[in-house]
């Protein structure tokens, strides 16, 4: 059954009421009030149960009891069908759309799951058992129902995951809760099979904000003043603590070094303010307007992709934020914390509303307080003690930053005899490969990179290059390992840069082993052996290109200092010739050549710059690398704006 009906079978344009239904805990409060904010154009309705003066009478009573056991369904079905009834004719006003919580079709699944749980039985009798009891009120129910753009909220396709994880964010279930939820949602799900609904959003476990842009591409569609939502890939970080110096420095490196905007949050909420949208306690409400002062923002920069907003120093809001942003929303606190949120308050036991929800309880669209303290990069009055608390600082926002925009690669371990390394290489390894991790472990990584990885490696000219992943006191361990095992490489000079974890992920790494982990993500790298569940970070675009430029300037530097020399160093003026090009090429078409000479050449295709025929392998011919070493040297710096020369003095204007 598909979720969402085909374009022509959605309701027209014209129908003026947009009605947001579900069960209970899904969020439907919370979706009407950032769509109501941020869409000037719209009224919301209040709860159906105020249009009818009986329900508060009845509702005094003990609600289980009311609910299904006290009352006759044709009392139940007078009460709501009055109710809803007189939400649908209160008058509009002219040029706006009018969003309601829980549309027509809810009225009934509910008296459905009613009966239900009295009957104990099935989805089809307990229908004909709602639909019996609300044939008076037919024809008024119907008409007011084609009125209204039906979206309905899941918590998954699966009805019984979906109860499922309603039950999991219900502060009091017990067992005729739970058989309510269940039969409720298998009537949601029917009515939604049969049409009564244009479109169903699953929420499963995504942040509010991602469901809301969800939401929003599809009331848009249909009503275009309707914004769509602009932060569904903006990763935010809060910025808090009572230290302002620290939270001022954290703000501007996150600006200057790693591109966030930076924002004032409490400008975001006051642009957000709308007094004619209801609000739930203060602390909810100040982080959905600043989440809507957000949006506002960057529908109106949609190139930004990451802000950091200053000061949230309150971490209640800091809670409600990531309700909205989920991860993509980081605490930092440049400096001491600040106090526990205020515990939930504890719902009275045996009471719920028609959607299950539990009166007096939390709002009904938001999941209990988590009880894992809140991930925050923290910056302690203990840590401002420590001898470098700038750099430290620097390094936690980094890491930050990378973890939100860095994805990460699990690695799978290949053998030795797959890199077609000479006999003396693969011995080498292997033995290597069983001292670091045999009898115990020493390292997290051994993996093999450069040539040896890409099936390039030219014995007597390329080097072995190994990465290891270890901490620091592994070091004298792996040096004694490397002493021991020097003769068995015949010669070969063998490179092994170690790091740790930590460096790996506030990625403080040279450009080279960036351009690693890059090809890592391609599954160019080649682990010998790693730590079960290691998972290698892959740098974002933004962060390669710039990294391949300044890697860019240094060989280019590399190539003036060796074409200086009388007697170059051949080898050294070959692979800076070629890692220029690479850079070139890359940033230039995207293009990646791991080969130093298919580099070379791809170079001399694209800017023959007056060499005649392909150069073929010049590493061996000293003519050969001069002359495409200045080649390429020419090209880069043709890239460079030539800056103005001053006049030289009695050639100016009189």
């Amino acid at each position: 059954m598909p979720l969402n009906p085909p374009a022509e079978e959605r309701p027209p344009a014209a129908h003026r009421v947009i009605a947001v239904s579900g069960p209970a805990y899904v969020g439907k409060d919370t979706q009407l009030r950032m769509l109501a904010r941020r869409t000037p154009q719209i009224e919301t309705s209040a709860p159906a149960e105020t249009y009818a003066s009986r329900w508060h009478a009845l509702s005094g009573t003990e609600a289980t009891g009311w609910w299904l056991d006290g009352a006759s369904y044709q009392e139940l079905a007078d009460v709501l069908a009055t109710a809803y009834l007189a939400r649908a004719r209160q008058p509009r006003s002219s040029g706006y759309l009018r969003c309601v919580r829980q549309g027509l079709p809810m009225l009934e699944a509910t008296l459905a799951a009613v009966a239900a749980v009295r009957e104990r039985c099935g989805t089809a009798r307990a229908a004909r058992e709602a639909r019996a009891a609300l044939a008076p009120y037919r024809t008024a129910l119907r008409a007011c129902e084609d009125t209204e753009c039906g979206v309905v909220l899941l918590h998954d396709e699966d009805p019984a995951q979906s109860a499922a994880r309603g039950l999991a964010r219900s502060p009091a279930p017990d067992r005729l809760l739970e058989y309510y939820q269940r039969r409720l949602h298998e009537q949601i799900n029917r009515l939604l099979g049969e049409g009564r609904f244009d479109t169903a959003v699953v929420v499963g476990d995504r942040p509010a904000i991602d469901v809301q842009h969800e939401l929003r591409q599809r009331l848009h569609r249909l009503y275009p003043t309707i914004p769509e939502c602009a932060l569904s890939r903006v990763r935010v970080a809060a910025l808090g603590g009572d230290c302002e110096h620290a939270r001022d420095a954290a703000g501007e490196y996150l600006r200057t070094r790693r591109g966030y905007a930076r924002l004032n949050a409490a400008h975001l909420a006051a642009a957000s303010h709308d007094p004619s949208v209801p609000d739930t306690d203060d602390t909810t409400a100040l982080a959905e307007r600043i989440a809507d002062g957000l949006d506002r923002y960057c529908a109106a920069h949609p190139f930004l992709d990451r802000v950091s907003i200053e000061p949230v120093r309150d971490r209640a809001t800091v809670q409600e934020l990531r309700k909205l942003f989920g991860d993509r929303l980081h605490a930092v606190h440049p400096g001491p914390g600040t106090g526990p949120a205020a515990a939930p308050h504890a719902p009275a036991p045996h009471s719920f509303a028609p959607d299950g929800s539990v009166p007096g309880a939390a709002p009904e669209d938001t999941a209990p307080e988590d009880t894992a303290p809140e991930p925050t990069v923290q910056h302690t009055a203990q840590e401002a003690a420590a001898p470098w608390p700038r750099l430290s600082l620097h390094r936690r926002l980094d890491r930050l930053a990378f973890d939100a925009a860095w994805t990460f690669r699990p690695l799978k371990p290949v053998s030795v005899h797959s890199l077609g390394l000479p006999s003396c290489l693969g011995t080498y390894l292997r033995a290597l490969r069983e001292r670091l991790t045999r009898p115990r472990t020493a390292v997290d990584l051994v993996a093999v990179t450069g040539s040896a990885a890409r099936g390039t490696y030219r014995h007597g000219w390329s080097d072995l290059d190994v990465l290891v992943l270890a901490p620091q006191d592994a070091l004298p361990r792996l040096r004694s390992v490397r002493t021991e095992l020097a003769p068995v490489l015949d010669g070969v000079r063998m490179t092994m840069t170690v790091l740790t974890e930590d460096e790996f992920r506030a990625g403080a790494l040279p450009p080279r082993l960036l351009h690693v982990l890059t090809l890592s993500g391609a599954g160019a790298l080649a682990p010998l052996w790693c730590a079960p569940g290691l998972a290698l970070p892959v740098p974002d675009a933004v962060t390669y290109a710039d990294v391949s430029v300044r890697d860019g300037v240094q060989a280019a530097v590399t190539l003036r200092k060796q074409l200086l020399l009388a007697e170059p160093d051949l080898r050294v003026l070959y692979k800076a010739t070629a890692l220029l090009a690479k850079i070139m090429l890359r940033v230039e078409s995207g293009a990646e050549y791991p080969a130093d000479d298919q580099a070379v050449t791809a170079f001399h295709h694209r800017r023959p710059d007056g060499l005649g025929a392909a150069p073929g392998d010049v590493r061996y011919d000293r003519a050969g690398t001069e002359r495409m070493a200045a080649a390429v040297l020419r090209g880069w710096l043709a890239t460079l704006t030539p800056a103005p020369r001053p006049e030289a003095p009695g050639h100016g204007a009189t």
